[in-house]
């Protein structure tokens, strides 16, 4: 019997040196990770701007921020009415950069001014980030699902070197400054809801670390929400949406609109309504129909709908629009809503001149609020 708990005992220290071992090897070989992307920002990308960090104020973002370039001159001398010294404005927002790209830029700055303008939100789902095998793609589905855990991520927030051993190692692909796009024809329903869902979910986590970290720093942040152009239309149908019984509905519905015919319509659409949930052409049809009736409030929400249940992303986006507000409110973060500036003008004139860039006749009013905010934040009365 001795002999027999000895050999047991001495199989049971076997086993616990070879999973300190494995751990120990882990730990060692994983890089460290504040959440599961499968991808990295090469070192190379950004390095320091010597006159983004000295200026007074500084912009930050994509597509939105790049359009504010015509009105720093307007917006400068506006400011600068009282002062001995004009206030210095700096604009290094970039085409195509999402969230992640310019928080990894501010981080490059030796010194962060104190009062930053981010207008972003047009460019997010646009970049190819993610792994195409099975085995790749299924190794990140379960870091993912671990960091979902609430409980791992308070151990990993509070402990980071933790995530070296709750993530399974997995390749982390490496970024350049060129932006790889991100092609929906080559995506399923399955596979674009799956990136769609992780993105928005790192999205949420990184901007609220983002924003806290610039409260902490005495940063004051002045955020344009951006507008939704809802004037985009034939976006990919995810193909569990529809099939052919659903189409040759739709295509009914379309022939009524465009003879004018809204009571038909109509009628279609309430026998259409509980058989037809998350296809986007439907709602796209939904909302010339209410358009065309005069509902503004009715096409407009029909216009979301189209966009949210759409397999592509190719502008601002209700989902990550709304996740830009939500925590600018729980923050206290100053807003500039860009958004009803031109939602006020949905069926009175065109809102956009191209997917990312609304018409010049909004502008005036969007640099007049930004005004007013940033004489608060500077105390110029």
């Amino acid at each position: 019997m001795k002999k027999v708990f000895n050999i047991l005992f001495y199989l049971a220290c076997v086993l616990i040196i070879a999973i300190l071992g494995g751990l120990t090897y882990h730990y060692y070989e994983m890089p460290l990770r504040d959440d599961p992307a499968p991808y990295k920002l090469s070192d190379s990308v950004y390095g320091p701007d010597d006159i983004a960090s000295n200026t007074d104020v500084l912009v930050i973002g994509d597509d939105l921020g790049k359009t504010l370039n015509p009105y720093i001159g307007e917006i400068t001398t506006k400011l600068s009415q009282k002062l001995a010294r004009p206030l210095a404005i700096y604009n290094i927002s970039a085409k195509n950069e999402s969230l992640f790209r310019t928080i990894e830029k501010v981080s490059k700055l030796t010194k962060v001014p104190k009062i930053i303008i981010l207008a972003t939100g047009f460019s997010e789902m646009q970049e190819e980030l993610y792994p195409k095998s099975n085995k790749e793609l299924n190794i990140n589905n379960i870091n993912f699902k671990i960091y979902r855990n609430l409980y791992i991520q308070s151990f990993i927030k509070l402990y980071p070197n933790l995530s070296k051993l709750f993530y399974l190692n997995e390749n982390i692909k490496e970024l350049e400054k060129q932006v790889t796009p991100l092609d929906y024809s080559k995506l399923s329903a399955e596979a674009f809801r799956s990136i769609f869902d992780k993105e928005v979910l790192l999205y949420q986590h990184r901007l609220e670390s983002f924003l806290r970290e610039l409260r902490k720093k005495g940063v004051n942040v002045l955020m344009v929400l951006p507008p939704i152009n809802i004037e985009i239309s034939n976006l990919k149908v995810c193909e569990d949406t529809t099939n052919d019984k659903i189409e040759k509905a739709l295509q009914k519905l379309d022939n009524l609109l465009e003879q004018g015919k809204t009571k038909e319509g109509q009628l279609l659409v309430e026998s259409l309504d509980k058989k037809i949930v998350a296809n986007t052409k439907y709602h796209q049809l939904k909302q010339e129909l209410y358009r065309k009736q005069g509902q503004i409030t009715k096409s407009y929400e029909q216009a979301l709908l189209k966009l949210a249940f759409a397999c592509e992303v190719e502008s601002s986006h209700p989902v990550f629009t709304k996740i830009l507000e939500r925590t600018a409110i729980n923050q206290n973060i100053d807003l500039v809503d860009f958004q009803q500036i031109i939602k006020e003008n949905y069926m009175r004139n065109p809102l956009f001149v191209t997917k990312k860039t609304p018409q010049d006749i909004y502008y005036p009013k969007l640099v007049n609020e930004l005004v007013i905010k940033l004489k608060q934040l500077t105390q110029l009365q």
